[in-house]
């Protein structure tokens, strides 16, 4: 007796009944690059920052000059006007809050204008090739305001980082140089504290508030 026949037509009758639609296909996976996206800068950074007197900042970035004529770095540099040690950054926002602008004033406002001198007796490459001024020995008045500021902002709602390096930048570069000791140690004035917002991307800090406050040109 022969073994019973498969019927495979009949299967194919019973799955595919009147009436109901055969199952989709698949869809062709993605190809698409799973990286994760790189997230755009916001247009505008908000930072408190010590600045230099306009005659010690004009010294420092000849300083900056010298040392790119020196190791042949074909660096950008840094203006005068622009030079700083960043003290606590605020965060990046598409316009600027003003009442968080509002606050930070409020909180920097408690504080004593600086009145110390502040000393690098070294230089290095940095962050984001960075060719900054830095030093441990002679900074730790700079850190106590720091400090000082970091507890106003703290009680005004604010979350202050605590890690700190000290440092100014002179210029940016792709060569990158080895910490070294300067000549001789740079010593400066601490000018003032600004609450600064960066135009991201323009090479613009227009200063929003600054203790002592800037004095007025005097007019011709």
């Amino acid at each position: 007796m022969l073994p019973a026949m498969r019927d495979d037509r009949g299967m194919s009758e019973q799955l595919l009944l009147p009436g109901i639609d055969p199952p989709p296909r698949p869809l062709p996976r993605s190809r698409k690059n799973n990286k994760p996206q790189r997230k755009e800068a916001l247009p505008h950074a908000l930072f408190f920052a010590i600045l230099p007197s306009p005659q010690d900042a004009a010294s420092i970035a000849a300083l900056g000059a010298l040392m790119d004529s020196r190791h042949v770095l074909k660096a950008t540099l840094v203006d005068a006007p622009r030079l700083h040690v960043t003290l606590h950054d605020l965060g990046e926002y598409a316009a600027v809050p003003q009442d968080k602008v509002a606050l930070a004033r409020a909180a920097a406002a408690t504080l004593e204008a600086p009145a110390f001198d502040v000393e690098f007796d070294r230089a290095m490459s940095y962050a984001k090739g960075a060719l900054v001024l830095c030093g441990n020995e002679g900074t730790g008045a700079l850190a106590q305001y720091r400090q000082r500021l970091g507890e106003a902002l703290a009680d005004a709602g604010f979350k202050p980082t605590r890690a700190f390096t000290p440092h100014i930048t002179l210029a940016y570069a792709r060569r990158k140089l080895e910490q070294h000791a300067t000549d001789q140690p740079v010593r400066w004035r601490a000018g003032s504290l600004a609450l600064i917002d960066s135009h991201v991307g323009q090479g613009i800090h227009e200063i929003l508030a600054q203790w002592p406050a800037a004095p007025n040109p005097v007019e011709a």
